[in-house]
């Protein structure tokens, strides 16, 4: 059983920093939605910067999320210093930092969150994100292939634990080598509470590291089906280790008063989609090597943006973000006791954290923030 910190009853909602910036249409740009540069306007723009950002955090805050996902990435601001800003300008909410084991090391990460442990009051999570070959990897001057890629992270991780445990470690691995290394000492011991780790993956290389090392295991949304038996294989895994995760997805979500206002709102996204940039976006999206997004984007694979039934994937699981922004192909669309009612439904597979994002995410979040956060306290399913 995981020893970190943390809440294990009830559901938690968590949100996405847009620390690359955003705009307020969908198809302009934001989280994760790519647009050609000959496309590529500043008309709507909204920068990452430290006032914008401050809105969104003081925002989520206010309204009962627990924590937000700062991400990481050449295209967006370090993580850690957008996180180490908004701590100062926030009371409780928590931050979940995503980090990739090839741009640094298992010390330094240790270290890092050590001290933004003791001077946060242990509002730290760590998102470890693999990642895939490709472009990103080789800036970092990362080759190897998938399997390489998640031996680097099971190493890392093994790393981060002992020493976030208090451990002085000594190891020689095949990717890193570390002597004597501690970040504990008899006046500045380890914080009492190691932050948690998310972990996530869907290959096949994935679920070991996720069971030796995982507090919660994070998902792209799925249909319940096609996610259980993910779920079921990672609980496999983590029992052959001792361990039970919690579970989580990222999604995209569009909330409002109805399912009728909330779709209208969904396909207005769309609206004027260009059938040429589509051409040009899906082989980008298709191409990916992630497993998790292959998944995800196969369940588009009938989808088309003409025909908004052929969006509609599961009950209330909308598939027009797919079509042009990486990340979870899907995202919950609905009205608020629509959107809880699926929440109930994933909370029963063994999901309890939702990490969220829209368009755009300061104002998306007080949809969710002011009417399915509320509606899950009626309920009495809030962890908080």
């Amino acid at each position: 059983m995981s020893t970190h910190g943390g809440g294990h009853e009830g559901i938690a909602l968590h949100w996405y920093l847009p620390t690359a910036g955003e705009s307020r249409s969908f198809q302009n740009g934001g989280t994760n939605v790519h647009v050609p540069v000959e496309l590529q306007t500043d008309a709507g723009f909204r920068a990452p910067s430290l006032s914008y950002l401050s809105q969104v955090a003081l925002g989520l805050e206010e309204t009962g999320f627990e924590s937000v996902l700062v991400p990481t990435g050449s295209y967006c601001e370090d993580p850690w210093v957008v996180a180490s800003a908004l701590v100062a300008r926030t009371s409780t909410l928590r931050f979940l930092v995503a980090l990739h084991p090839r741009t640094t090391t298992p010390a330094l990460t240790a270290h890092q969150a050590a001290s933004f442990q003791r001077l946060s009051g242990g509002r730290l999570a760590l998102n470890v994100v693999t990642g895939e070959p490709g472009a990103e990897a080789r800036r970092h001057g990362d080759t190897g292939d998938k399997t390489a890629q998640y031996k680097r992270t099971d190493e890392f991780l093994s790393v981060v634990r002992a020493l976030g445990a208090g451990e002085t470690v000594d190891v020689v691995g095949e990717y890193y080598s570390v002597e004597g290394a501690t970040i504990a000492s008899a006046r500045r011991p380890a914080p009492a509470v190691a932050p948690e780790v998310w972990f996530g993956g869907s290959s096949d290389q994935a679920l070991p590291v996720a069971g030796a090392h995982a507090d919660v295991y994070l998902s792209w949304l799925e249909p319940l089906d096609q996610l259980a038996e993910k779920i079921d294989r990672v609980r496999s895994a983590a029992a052959a280790f001792g361990r039970e995760p919690r579970f989580g997805v990222r999604s995209w979500v569009l909330a409002r008063e109805t399912d009728d206002e909330a779709f209208a709102a969904a396909e207005d996204h769309l609206a004027g989609l260009d059938d040429q940039r589509l051409a040009a976006t899906r082989p980008l999206l298709l191409g990916r090597q992630s497993v998790g997004q292959q998944r995800g984007q196969a369940l588009l694979e009938h989808a088309d943006h003409r025909d908004p039934q052929s969006l509609r994937i599961a009950r209330n699981l909308w598939g027009g973000f797919g079509l042009l922004a990486g990340g979870p192909a899907l995202g919950f669309v609905g009205g608020y006791a629509a959107i809880a009612d699926r929440f109930e439904e994933f909370a029963a597979l063994g999901v309890t954290d939702f990490i969220l994002s829209g368009f755009p995410n300061l104002e998306e979040s007080r949809w969710v923030g002011e009417g399915i956060i509320p509606e899950l306290r009626r309920r009495g399913l809030s962890r908080h």
